[in-house]
């Protein structure tokens, strides 16, 4: 399963990004800080808050699966799934995800289990970005000064 964000998908960020773009050419080195941002958030949800990106609950286990596991900690069973999270980063764009085959079900749900998304871009991930880009702009601004 994964997550392709390119720079169009960043909203406000995205006027951030073409000055970046313009000054340097190439946004790998940031898109590799924010696939980083994306990857840290994901593994959060799945560890501490149990939401989705846009910030709803996961629906909680059903009741023999919670069974089965002896435990109710959601996406959570050995940690290879959050041990698996990763990004990668191109010139304008970045791949953040999971190798792991039954990632997607966990993240779209199937007939028979709720889908619980841990891959996305909360509210709390594009003011990061935001941010992240801003210095990212701040820094090449000043180096250009410099020169």
């Amino acid at each position: 399963m994964r997550l392709h964000v390119e720079a169009a998908d960043l909203g406000a960020a995205v006027l951030r990004l073409n000055r970046l773009a313009g000054r340097l050419g190439d946004l790998s080195e940031p898109m590799r800080a924010i696939g980083g941002i994306l990857e840290s958030s994901a593994r959060y949800r799945i560890s501490h808050t149990k939401t989705a990106p846009d910030g709803s609950p996961w629906r909680p286990l059903l009741p023999a699966t919670r069974q089965r596991k002896g435990n109710g900690n959601i996406l959570v069973d050995l940690g290879t799934l959050m041990r698996g999270l990763t990004h990668e980063a191109g010139g304008n764009s970045v791949i953040a995800g999971s190798p792991m085959m039954y990632a997607v079900f966990l993240q779209e749900g199937t007939r028979h289990m709720a889908a619980r998304p841990f891959l996305g871009i909360s509210a709390q991930d594009a003011r990061d970005i935001d941010e992240l880009l801003a210095d990212w702009l701040a820094e090449g601004l000043d180096d250009g000064a410099a020169r």
